[in-house]
């Protein structure tokens, strides 16, 4: 795999591929030059330091406590499950508007809670959800391609996915578009969170292609892709789920995030 964004290979004026050849760099290095190269690229970051804005970011819960400012060190987003099974926290933009044609990627890092032996999330891209506090993903099989069965209102997504509640004991990555079916990939490394971690998350999604890299305390868990994801002009915003899968209290902190995509406005 070439590399986590698609941007890498795209030539054109002022695009990554080109900047890295005029300057006789890395395309990968380049990157995180992007968010100067303004005219042919859109960049958001949020550091949550400050109130949270509703036309930044939505969130709910079923039966938990809805994301906030929390003044601690660097700031953070800080929500929680309740103390009951099946309750979720989410926290996700209230607008689908990517395109997987323009490669967006974003890179997410959070906080694990003190214990996560019973908890679930979803994390990454996907369509409009029938109702946005509760999970997609119903059934993930244990084996090397883990095939999962999704519902909820969504038919063009890329996520990674946990939930000890099925047979699938360790993360995996999914996608699915109108083109193809759906595919999942238990991730090599067998990686599930360990409690309390800092968790850091690129997703990113091109036509029918899903890929992700993760670290965990700033160990490299590794980069994985899955070849089927959302459909070119299907519009797509990011995802954060957590869920709770017994009686209690899953905090989470939202620590940075940053979204990253190719300028195609008309």
């Amino acid at each position: 795999m070439p590399g986590i964004n698609s941007m890498l290979n795209v030539q054109k004026p002022f695009s990554l591929l080109h900047y890295a050849k005029v300057n006789n760099l890395d395309p990968r290095r380049i990157l995180l030059n992007a968010p100067n190269l303004f005219s042919n690229f859109h960049f958001e970051m949020n550091n949550f330091d400050r109130t949270l804005l509703a036309a930044d970011f939505t969130t709910t819960a079923a039966s938990g406590t809805t994301f906030a400012y929390n003044a601690q060190r660097n700031g953070a987003f800080r929500g929680a499950t309740g103390a009951v099974d099946n309750a979720t926290v989410n926290l996700y933009p209230p607008n689908v508007a990517f395109d997987p044609a323009d490669n967006p990627a974003f890179f997410l890092r959070w906080r694990s809670p003190a214990d996560t032996t019973r908890m679930a999330f979803e994390i990454g891209w996907s369509d409009a959800k029938t109702d946005e506090a509760l999970t997609c993903v119903s059934a993930l099989t244990d084996v090397a391609a883990a095939v999962p069965t999704v519902g909820n209102g969504i038919t063009d997504y890329g996520m990674l996915v946990f939930n000890t509640d099925m047979s699938l004991v360790t993360a995996a990555l999914i996608g699915d578009g109108t083109t193809g079916t759906v595919l999942g990939l238990r991730l090599p490394s067998l990686w599930a969170p360990a409690n309390s971690a800092i968790i850091d998350m690129i997703v990113g999604i091109s036509p029918n292609l899903v890929k992700a890299q993760v670290w965990e305390n700033n160990a490299f868990i590794g980069e994985f892709n899955v070849t089927n994801g959302p459909d070119t002009a299907v519009l797509v915003r990011p995802s954060f789920l957590w869920k709770s899968l017994d009686a209690a209290t899953k905090q989470i902190d939202v620590l940075k995030y940053v979204v990253l995509a190719e300028e195609n406005a008309t």
